[in-house]
């Protein structure tokens, strides 16, 4: 038989477990407990439960809705890490236990977090959203620029002031946001959906440029949120990331449609130097000259061309008629030739009127191609044309009034053979016993007196 001292305290279930849960509270307090998550889940009313593990000891934990929200780090299965919290106690059915309420996490060691960052870019890229096909193509001279970044930094300090120095006139509207901490990724995200829910009237941005200066991984950790990182991703309005030094690659560098190395870097393809631009825009002002220039001697080449061409056809034209003139002058009479001639006339007037009316409309054509360049040009060929119609009319004149029928009318003869060949001299008449007389109105035949 056991002895038990009687003066030993007596406590009541519940009392104990009061005495239990005070001690550990008092005892212990705030903590911060490392070890690695498991039987992680979440409830329906968004309590997450989990354990922390040590080789084979166990502590349960609990994180409340509002917390886990704000957390930087959401636990995973196998994540070493270092909760900070109050240990207390509670009991389950028949039994009392105790646990730690978290409050924060942070992953154990920077090993731990690079397995977590390869762990969560491998499914992301799993989805595409890495995909160098779907990226945007960045303007190449912005009219609208939103940065999200600190303004206490020395970063939106040095691009603003590359910015001046290189004098490209751009709007650029500065949203400040976390660049570091548990609110990094909502606020970034928030301003992103925002910036792609804006209109043109309301200064909607051709790019929006996300930024902040070096630090730890840890201190870049918000940009590896997978929020954020689908947030850049559907932005319909292309993303430049410059996070940190050349060296540090966040998830959001890989969804950007363009990762600059540095903020510098970024600011040199956001602002193009204005004097560049300007001596850019001299050269494609001279190429466009010359490209002119060359078009309207090309077009004085080409109607140059085409008006000797109508010339030369209009000169064959009127050449052959006059040959068939006179191949038929003979065999009519001089009715028929002053009606033919009269007839001729104006048919060479109408053709002539044809020609002009030609050239006009293949003018009219040219200038509404050349459109106001060539109107100088076009006037110059209308004169010209009217002193070439001029000339042909003289020439037409002229030929009327050396035709040999006219020099007949005012009383002179022409002296034929009987083979009609002309006879020029009294000499060569004399060879001959008759002679045709060919006066304006006929011939007759007369014999040589002078014949022996």
């Amino acid at each position: 038989m056991i002895f038990v001292n009687q003066n030993i305290r007596e406590y009541g279930v519940i009392e104990l477990s009061q005495e239990i849960k005070k001690s550990l509270e008092e005892n212990f307090g705030y903590i911060r407990l490392r070890g690695e998550v498991s039987g992680l889940s979440v409830s329906k009313a968004g309590h997450v439960f989990l354990s922390l593990k040590e080789q084979n000891d166990l502590i349960e934990a609990i994180i409340w809705p509002d917390k886990f929200q704000k957390l930087n780090i959401k636990p995973q299965d196998g994540m070493e890490v270092i909760a900070s919290g109050k240990i207390t106690t509670y009991s389950r059915g028949s039994n009392s236990k105790y646990q730690i309420m978290i409050d924060n996490i942070e992953v154990a060691g920077e090993g731990a977090l690079l397995a977590l960052y390869e762990k969560l870019k491998k499914s992301l890229q799993a989805e595409g959203l890495f995909d160098v096909s779907k990226k945007k193509l960045i303007p190449k001279y912005p009219k609208n620029l939103l940065i999200l970044t600190s303004i206490n930094g020395a970063v939106i300090r040095d691009i603003l002031r590359i910015n001046r120095d290189r004098g490209y006139p751009i709007n650029i509207d500065i949203m400040d946001v976390s660049v570091q901490g548990q609110n990094c990724p909502k606020e970034i995200s928030e301003a992103v959906i925002g910036a792609n829910r804006m209109t043109a009237s309301t200064k909607r941005p051709d790019v929006i440029l996300i930024t902040r200066g070096g630090g730890s991984l840890e201190d870049l950790w918000g940009f590896n949120d997978e929020i954020l990182v689908r947030a850049v991703y559907s932005s319909d309005i292309p993303v430049i990331t410059a996070i940190g030094h050349e060296t540090d690659t966040c998830l959001i560098d890989l969804a950007s449609d363009y990762r600059a190395p540095t903020p510098t870097a970024a600011a040199g393809k956001l602002f193009p130097d204005i004097r560049e631009v300007k001596y850019k825009i001299n050269q494609d002002i001279e190429i466009l000259k010359k490209f002119i220039f060359d078009k309207l001697a090309n077009f004085a080449l080409r109607y140059n061309l085409a008006q000797q061409k109508l010339i030369s056809r209009g000169i064959q034209y009127q050449n052959g008629k006059l040959i068939n003139f006179e191949r038929l002058s003979s065999k009519i009479s001089k009715q028929a030739l002053v009606s033919n001639i009269r007839n001729k006339k104006l048919k060479q007037n109408n053709l002539n009127e044809k020609i002009i009316r030609l050239l006009e409309q293949k003018l009219n054509n040219y200038a509404i191609k050349q459109e106001k360049i060539n109107s100088e040009l076009l006037s110059s060929t209308k004169g010209g044309i009217r002193d070439k119609s001029y000339l042909l009319s003289s020439n037409n004149r002229l030929l009327d009034s050396l035709n040999y029928k006219k020099t007949l009318n005012r009383g002179y003869a022409i002296i034929k053979d009987q083979d009609k060949s002309i006879i020029e001299s009294k000499k060569v008449a004399n060879q001959h016993k008759l002679v045709n007389i060919m006066f304006s109105d006929g011939e007759i035949t007369v014999r040589n007196q002078n014949d022996k």
